[in-house]
């Protein structure tokens, strides 16, 4: 009896350990991004939406010249257009005056989740894709909607 009861103390233990690690690794991560949003913010950026990946969540900040996410960038001179798409589908678009977008691809098959993507057209023709998560819930479609009104805004006319 005394052996069972040995052997359910040492389990339990396990267990709120591991509850423990699970924590304080969830705290850890959750410090390294406020670090990494303090760094940007002391660079002159805005963090405008932390982004849901499958490598982590990754930052896409603003300043005075373009926007940057995941080591890539793009410069607010060069935005022509922009397409806020779901699964490859148009939700809300617009485009500087007097240039037109390029007409849409049609939709990709439903793969069965939702797939946020911000697509930014650019002056020169080029296309840069923001991913913006496929997480359910409304993490991904309030990221992508806070890029897609973003880019939107630095590229509305001034005056």
């Amino acid at each position: 009896m005394v052996v069972v009861r040995v052997l359910a103390l040492v389990a339990f233990l396990a267990l709120v350990f591991q509850l423990f690690r699970f924590a304080m690794g969830l705290r850890g991560a959750k410090r390294a991004r406020e670090r990494e949003r303090a760094a940007e913010e002391a660079r002159g950026r805005r963090v405008v939406a932390e982004i849901p990946l499958e490598q982590g969540i990754v930052l896409f900040t603003e300043d005075e010249r373009g926007f940057s996410w995941g080591g890539a960038s793009l410069a607010k001179a060069d935005v022509a257009g922009a397409r806020l798409l779901l699964n490859g589908g148009i939700l809300r678009e617009f485009s500087r005056p007097p240039r037109a977008l390029p007409p849409p691809v049609p939709p990709e098959e439903f793969e069965g989740r939702e797939r946020w993507e911000v697509a930014v057209f650019l002056k020169d023709g080029a296309v840069a894709r923001i991913p913006c998560g496929t997480l359910r819930e409304g993490v991904s479609r309030e990221a992508a909607g806070r890029v897609y009104a973003a880019v939107e805004q630095a590229s509305a006319p001034r005056g």
